[in-house]
C-alpha cells in the first residue's frame, strides 16, 4: 500500500497520528518522514523537535 504526501498516517509502534510529510527512496523501499499530530517532545523520535519526526517503512504506518 502506498502512501501520499500528507495523508494523514497512524504510526503502528506507538500510536501516534501524524502526517507524510516527506517520501524518499530507500534501499528496501520507500521511508515515509512523518510528522506527529502531537506537540511536545519525544524521546523515541527520529528527529527531536517541538513537532516530532518519524522516519518510517510502509510496513511500520497505516492509514488513520
Amino acid at each position: 500500500m502506498a502512501f501520499e504526501l500528507y495523508e494523514h498516517v497512524r504510526i503502528k509502534k506507538n500510536g501516534l497520528f501524524g502526517q507524510v510529510i516527506d517520501i524518499t527512496d530507500g534501499k528496501n523501499g520507500p521511508v515515509y518522514t512523518v510528522e506527529s499530530d502531537a506537540k511536545g517532545y519525544r524521546d523515541d523520535s527520529d528527529y527531536p523537535s517541538v513537532w516530532p519526526l518519524y522516519d518510517c517503512k510502509e510496513t511500520e504506518i497505516e492509514k488513520a
